[in-house]
């Protein structure tokens, strides 16, 4: 079985946010790397999340976080970019990249998505790969882990959902992923459960480097206030529209107006391809479009921990998912 190690730069520099919500600048890569007499036992570093769509990634980091921070959906290709989250505990700070879901693209959009799966590996110190409990490898996973290369950095392989396994589905799978000899350990979760987080978290505190913290401690991510703010109102409609019109929809903030003893005042736009979906956000009346703006604006609240008016609106911007540039813009979490 596959336990080779082997440390990696770091991705790029970025900003990250603390507990209060305060922009931090974590350290560069020079700072990273020296050694410092301090530094003892302490392990941190960067761990890719990778798997098929709909497998369960973003549930599973918001589980180890205890803090809900990425957009989830029963609906497929959900995340749209890299996304770092920081779990920090006694021993180690782990920097979670949540990535898209891979799946065979039929748009310019969903090629985006799996080339920004693909580029999370780079700069990683780990990997957590994770599927379901299918009873066999599926195909795409043998694509995906030949697409990796031969030294990648080590994976470890996650079997989430295990209280849905039927039978013996969930031995089967385990047997069927370590016969590939490319995971120095399999572990079995159910991240809705909380099953099997405790071990995830300190099998890879052991495959980490030993150097000082890479952000402040009580970080936990390094997102923008307008990306989150956008990803609750995405959420909100995917989870209310449609199955087929999700992918064509995007949110963007266009601005945040902080007054003093007054709500927040935020305004955004759900961005569709179509004139007719348009009309589905809307709804008769507004009704839609007025439900997803009083669901998301309570998530908005408790994220900001503000009182928030929320103004939405529905623009059509044709064939975004085709232009690259348009696509950059409304996935980009930076």
């Amino acid at each position: 079985m596959y336990t080779r190690t082997m440390t990696m730069t770091p991705p790029e520099r970025a900003s990250c946010r603390d507990s209060s919500n305060q922009e931090i600048t974590p350290p560069r890569e020079s700072e990273m790397n020296e050694p410092r007499a301090t530094q003892g036992t302490f392990r941190s570093g960067f761990v890719g999340v990778l798997g098929q769509t709909n497998v369960g990634k973003s549930t599973f980091l918001n589980a180890v976080l205890r803090e809900k921070i990425l957009l989830t959906s029963s609906k497929p290709q959900a995340t749209r970019t890299r996304i770092r989250c920081i779990a920090s505990t006694d021993k180690a700070q782990i920097v979670f990249v949540d990535t898209p879901g891979f799946h065979r693209p039929k748009t310019k959009l969903g090629r985006h998505l799996v080339r920004e799966a693909y580029r999370a590996v780079r700069g990683i110190d780990v990997l957590l790969y994770v599927v379901e409990p299918w009873g066999r490898v599926h195909p795409l996973d043998l694509a995906v882990l030949d697409r990796l290369g031969d030294e990648p950095p080590p994976i470890l392989l996650l079997v989430n959902k295990i209280d849905q396994a039927k039978g013996n589905a969930l031995e089967e799978t385990l047997l069927a992923y370590a016969a590939t000899d490319r995971f120095a350990e399999l572990i079995p979760i159910s991240a809705t459960q909380r099953k099997g987080l405790d071990d995830v978290v300190e099998t890879v505190t052991r495959y980490l480097p030993v150097r000082e913290p890479l952000f402040p401690i009580d970080a936990k991510h390094d997102l923008p206030d307008d990306f989150l703010i956008a990803e609750l109102i995405r959420e909100k409609v995917f989870q209310y529209t449609f199955r087929e019109l999700p992918y064509s929809i995007a949110v963007r903030v266009k601005w945040i107006h902080v007054l003093e003893d007054r709500p927040i005042e935020i305004h955004a736009e759900i961005i569709v391809d179509r004139e007719s979906q348009k009309g589905i956000i809307v709804g008769k009346g507004g009704k839609m479009i007025r439900r997803i703006g009083t669901l998301a604006r309570a998530d908005i609240e408790t994220l900001l921990g503000q009182h928030v008016y929320l103004e939405l609106i529905a623009k059509v911007q044709r064939r975004w998912t085709e232009d690259d540039d348009e696509i950059r813009k409304l996935t980009d979490a930076e």
